[in-house]
């Protein structure tokens, strides 16, 4: 389970003893400043050589002052508002781990088990909350289908040949094969995956036949949304659920379709392009025009305070460019599978325990330790 840390360990482990951070390559931004640091400092020493040769090319180093001083602040702005992304998409996460969990404890001890269809549906429930937010993360990594591993027994073989033929046969959100298979995760389809991709097939003709129909794909997290509201409407009018525990997972549920808009923003408000464009002007222009004015104060002087230099100034921005982004793989994004796998946590807790039932023998839970399982079923 993840437990989260505001203070990140200042030493790395190698060969069996502590090296601090600074030694550190993985994680940090040398792999991507490195080519443009070479290139920098390769320029420089050849303005060095040039100017050892004629001196009177040298620059004034006092005029790269105020430069330096408006390109710093260009920098700070682009570094703060990389960070804000990252830190707004953080809190965005926590938020969205907890109105999960809240949604799936208020379904959990507020919905009865009246019938064994009921039974059936409220545990299809569970798993589609955690599924929610496990497709967010898929979507905001741009990774369409149903194919993943951390997909495998959360959504229903129903629900798997909907999306699949609301995406006119395509592999866009997961293929099921010809042999009765979807993907390395998901369930065998079986006679009711018959039926239901014929009743699926009907749908469609009537759609085509009535002219409403418009083509593309709907995200899969706005899809398991419907699934969710479905089922509540479902509980609400059959009396399952009172009416005011009805208005609150309701906004609990809006409360996670915000959240999926609130990443939506992140991704699709990139930092303008006009000042994109300006600030590398301005550093790549800084850094042309600094050995001039280092020229003067010798070969090997300049040599090492133009690398030094542009290491800095390159690795600022390289810097903000990877954490402007916060949700793929890379070692300085968010730990969004450890996210979804405290919620898995609790998915499981709710699969084996009941709060107004004992626990059938043949209820599936998402551990592998069947002992384990029994025992908190049992309690």
């Amino acid at each position: 389970m993840l437990i989260d840390s505001a203070a990140p360990s200042n030493r790395v482990s190698a060969f069996g003893l502590a090296w601090p951070s600074a030694l550190r390559i993985r994680g940090s931004v040398i792999r991507l400043s490195f080519p443009p640091v070479v290139v920098m400092t390769g320029y420089g020493v050849g303005i060095a050589f040039l100017i050892r040769k004629y001196e009177h090319l040298a620059v004034n180093i006092s005029i790269m002052t105020p430069v330096a001083v408006v390109l710093s602040l260009l920098m700070v702005f682009r570094t703060n508002s990389a960070y804000d992304r990252y830190w707004e998409g953080r809190k965005i996460w926590q938020d969205l781990k907890v109105s999960a969990r809240n949604l799936l404890r208020n379904l959990w001890c507020g919905v009865p088990d009246k019938t064994d269809e009921d039974r059936a549906m409220r545990r299809q429930a569970f798993k589609d909350i955690v599924a929610l937010v496990i497709s967010i993360k898929h979507y905001l990594r741009d990774e369409d289908g149903l194919d993943y591993a951390d997909y495998d027994g959360l959504l229903s073989p129903e629900f798997r040949m909907r999306v699949l033929a609301r995406g006119n046969g395509t592999s866009t959100y997961g293929a099921i094969c010809e042999n009765g298979r979807g993907g390395h995760n998901s369930p065998e389809q079986g006679a009711s995956g018959s039926h239901a991709s014929l009743r699926i097939q009907q749908q469609q003709q009537q759609q085509r036949a009535e002219g409403w129909e418009r083509p593309g794909q709907a995200p899969l997290p706005t899809l398991i949304l419907y699934e969710i509201q479905k089922y509540l409407e479902y509980t609400h009018t059959h009396g399952v659920i009172t009416a005011q525990l009805y208005v609150n997972v309701l906004q609990q549920v809006n409360v996670l379709s915000g959240l999926l808009g609130a990443c939506e923003r992140i991704l699709s408000t990139p930092i303008p392009l006009a000042y994109h464009i300006h600030l590398h002007h301005s550093l790549y222009l800084y850094l042309l025009l600094l050995p001039w004015a280092l020229g003067s104060m010798g070969l090997a002087k300049t040599i090492i305070l133009q690398a030094v230099i542009s290491f800095m100034m390159i690795g600022i921005d390289a810097i903000s460019r990877e954490i402007q982004n916060p949700f793929g793989y890379d070692q300085n994004d968010l730990p969004l599978d450890d996210l979804c796998e405290a919620l898995l946590v609790d998915l499981n807790h709710a699969l084996a325990c009941h709060a107004h039932t004992d626990a059938k023998p043949g209820d599936d839970t998402l551990s592998c330790n069947a002992a384990s399982c029994s025992a908190a079923a049992g309690k």
